[in-house]
C-alpha cells in the first residue's frame, strides 16, 4: 500500500455510475462514492472529490478521516444493533404501573387491598386528605369497597401537568403504619404506601416505554463509544462502564427496589448521574465488578430472557455459527424409558443441546427474564441443606425447591441433588461455566480465533456483499486478533483486491 494514495486511476470520468456496483469495476469516482456510501452513508463532498482528483486517488489521510467520523460510528453502531437484536418491549414493573379509571390515574395492583375489588375506581370526588395524602375520609359502596376520591399529583414525566391520582395511590408516606420502608418491594403491600413524591415509585405505559428505550440504547452507546474513544474491539465483551440515561437512572435508583427478585442495579446507586427522569442524554456509569460488557447488559438479558436464548444468540450473531435441525427431524426419541432430563444425554436432543447447554450456563449466575445476579454468597452452587433434604426426602424449604435439585424423577439426577439449578449435569470441566459468566465463552471463542473471524466476516459481508476467499478472511481475522482495532480491519476490507480490484 502507498502511503498517500490507496488507490490511483489513469481515467477520471466525471460522473460516477451506480455506487452499489461492485467497486473492483469502477472508475476512481465510482470506487470513492462507493467507499463513503458503505462506511458513512452519504456521497463525498464536493471538495473531498477535487483533492481526490488533485491527488489522482483516495488519499490515506481522507480515508483516515472518514473512518474517525461521527457517520462511519453510526455505520458500525447500525451493524451491532443487527447482532444485538436488542429491542425491547416487555413489562418491566406491572405492580407499579398507573392506568386511568374514569379520568383518574391507579395503581392497577394495590387496588386489590385499597378498595376491595380488582382495578375499581376511586370515585370522581376531590379526596379529603393530610399533608401526606392520606385520605381522612371515603365512601363504602354496594359492592363493599371503598373510594376516597383523588387528589391532583404533579408526576415526574411532566411535572407541568397534574393530574388526578386515586389518593391511596398518592400517598407521601415514607414509613408505613406497620414500620416498613414504602421504597421496598415489601411497600407494594402496605396499604398507606402509595407511589411516593411526584409519583416517583410508579409508572405509567409512555415512560415504561422510554425505560425500555434507554436500556435497549445503552447497548449502542457503547458500540459508539468504543468507536469515538478507540478502544479496543474487546472492549464491548469486557468493558466496565454502561450508559444510562433519565428514564433507565430513575429506573434503577427508584423502581428496581420494588422487584429485587427480578432486578437490579448495574451501576451502584449512589454512582448513578443525578439526571431529570425525561432527560434523553446519555451519561457514563462505572459497572459493578460482576458486570461485564454487553453480554450482561440490561438491554441483552431483559431482551434474550433464556440463558439458552442468550447463548444461541451470542453464538450466532458472534460467532456466525448456528444450531440446524437435521433435514430429516428429530429422531431416536423412544417410549420405552422415560427420557433424560439432561438435554444433553437425550436421545433425539443431544445433537444440539450437547453444545447449547454448557454454553447457556456462562449465564447460570443470571436470572432469567430478569437482569438480577445470582451471587455465590447468597446462592452457593452447592447447598448441604438442600442436598440433605433432597437426599432424605425430608421436607425442604422454599428457598431449596426454588432454586436447587432436591426432587429427583430420574436416575440421571442422583449426582446432582443439591445442586444449584445452573450447575445440574455440568460435566467437571464446564462446571466453572456459571462462575467464569459469559466472558469466559468469550476469552475462548477468542483465543480459538472464532470471534475475531466472525467480527471480520460480518464486516466484510457488510462492505463487499459478495462471498470472500476464506484464505483472505483468515488473514484479516488474524490481524483483527492481533491489533484489536475494528477501524483498521475495515481500513484493511476498504483497501484490499477483495474491495477494489487491485488496481494501481
Amino acid at each position: 500500500m502507498k502511503p498517500a494514495v490507496l488507490w490511483t486511476s489513469v481515467a477520471l470520468l466525471m460522473g460516477a455510475g451506480d455506487p452499489w456496483v461492485d467497486a473492483a469495476h469502477q472508475d476512481l469516482h465510482g470506487y470513492v462514492r462507493a467507499v463513503s456510501l458503505d462506511i458513512r452513508g452519504v456521497v463525498p463532498l464536493a471538495s473531498e472529490m477535487e483533492v481526490v482528483e488533485e491527488i489522482g486517488g483516495l488519499e490515506e489521510d481522507l480515508l483516515d478521516t472518514w473512518l474517525a467520523s461521527p457517520e462511519f460510528h453510526e455505520s458500525v453502531v447500525l451493524q451491532h444493533r443487527d447482532r444485538f437484536w436488542n429491542e425491547l418491549e416487555i413489562n418491566l414493573l406491572p405492580r407499579r404501573r398507573l392506568v386511568r379509571r374514569d379520568d383518574i390515574w391507579v395503581n392497577i395492583s394495590r387496588s386489590r387491598f385499597t378498595r376491595g375489588v380488582p382495578q375499581t375506581s376511586c370515585g370522581t370526588h376531590e379526596a379529603t386528605v393530610d399533608e401526606l395524602n392520606r385520605p381522612l375520609t371515603w365512601d363504602t359502596n354496594a359492592d363493599g369497597s371503598t373510594s376516597e376520591g383523588y387528589v391532583m399529583v404533579a408526576p415526574y414525566w411532566d411535572p407541568d401537568t397534574p393530574i388526578p391520582v386515586c389518593a391511596r395511590d398518592a400517598q407521601l408516606v415514607e414509613i408505613s403504619a406497620n414500620g416498613v420502608d414504602c421504597a421496598t418491594e415489601a411497600g407494594s403491600e402496605e396499604p398507606d404506601c402509595g407511589c411516593g413524591p411526584n409519583l416517583q415509585w410508579c409508572i405509567d405505559q409512555s415512560f415504561e416505554r422510554l425505560i425500555e428505550a434507554g436500556l435497549t440504547a445503552d447497548l449502542n452507546e457503547r458500540v459508539r463509544n468504543m468507536m469515538a474513544s478507540g478502544a479496543g474491539y474487546a472492549s464491548l465483551f469486557d468493558g466496565e462502564t454502561m450508559f444510562v440515561n433519565g428514564p433507565s437512572a430513575h429506573f434503577f435508583r427508584h423502581l428496581v427496589p420494588f422487584n429485587v427478585g427480578d432486578y437490579e442495579s448495574p451501576v451502584p446507586v449512589e454512582l448513578l448521574p443525578d439526571l431529570d427522569p425525561m432527560d434523553q442524554s446519555f451519561h457514563a456509569a462505572p459497572l459493578t465488578e460482576r458486570h461485564d460488557g454487553v453480554l450482561t447488559a440490561p438491554g441483552w438479558l431483559l431482551r434474550h430472557q433464556t440463558n439458552r436464548g442468550r447463548a444461541n444468540r451470542f453464538y450466532g450473531a458472534f460467532l456466525c455459527s448456528e444450531f440446524i435441525p437435521p433435514e430429516v427431524g428429530i429422531s431416536g426419541l423412544s417410549d420405552a424409558h422415560v427420557p433424560s432430563p439432561n438435554l444433553q444425554m437425550r436421545e433425539g436432543c443431544l445433537g444440539c443441546h450437547a453444545r447449547l447447554e454448557p454454553w447457556a450456563a456462562y449465564w447460570g449466575r443470571w436470572a432469567e427474564a430478569a437482569n438480577r445476579h445470582w451471587s455465590a454468597d447468597e446462592y452457593p452452587s452447592f447447598s448441604e441443606e438442600c442436598a440433605a433434604c433432597g437426599s432424605t426426602h425430608t421436607k425442604c424449604s422454599d428457598f431449596c425447591e426454588d432454586n436447587y435439585l432436591v426432587e429427583v424423577g430420574h436416575s440421571d439426577e442422583v449426582p446432582y441433588i443439591g445442586w444449584f439449578g445452573p450447575f445440574a449435569f455440568l460435566a467437571d470441566d464446564k462446571a466453572d461455566h456459571p462462575e467464569l459468566g459469559p466472558l469466559g465463552w468469550v476469552d475462548k471463542a477468542d483465543e480459538s480465533g472464532l470471534f475475531s473471524r466472525c467480527a471480520v466476516e460480518k464486516a466484510a459481508d457488510w462492505l463487499l456483499h459478495t462471498e470472500v476467499d476464506g484464505a483472505q478472511l483468515d488473514e484479516w481475522a488474524a490481524l483483527f486478533q492481533a491489533d484489536d482495532d475494528y477501524a483498521g480491519m475495515v481500513k484493511r476490507i476498504l483497501t484490499s483486491d477483495a474491495y477494489w480490484g487491485g488496481a494501481e
